[in-house]
């Protein structure tokens, strides 16, 4: 399990904020923490979840639901 503020997440996350040119990290953490994971970003944030598409795989909430 990860968490944020971790070293390799935080280094992640400065690395995805250069790369798409952003000056708050805080959204690039939460895509930092999911890119480590090999994960898909789930969220209510139209804005984050805009943000997450050039850089993880974004799921919508009713994935979470769907059966197997």
């Amino acid at each position: 399990m990860r968490l944020l503020g971790d070293r390799v997440s935080r280094r992640t996350a400065w690395r995805i904020a250069r790369e798409h040119d952003w000056t708050v990290l805080r959204d690039a953490e939460y895509l930092a923490i999911t890119r480590l994971q090999a994960d898909a970003l789930i969220t209510v944030d139209p804005d984050l979840a805009a943000l997450a598409q050039a850089v993880v795989a974004v799921a919508d909430v009713d994935d979470l639901l769907a059966p197997a």
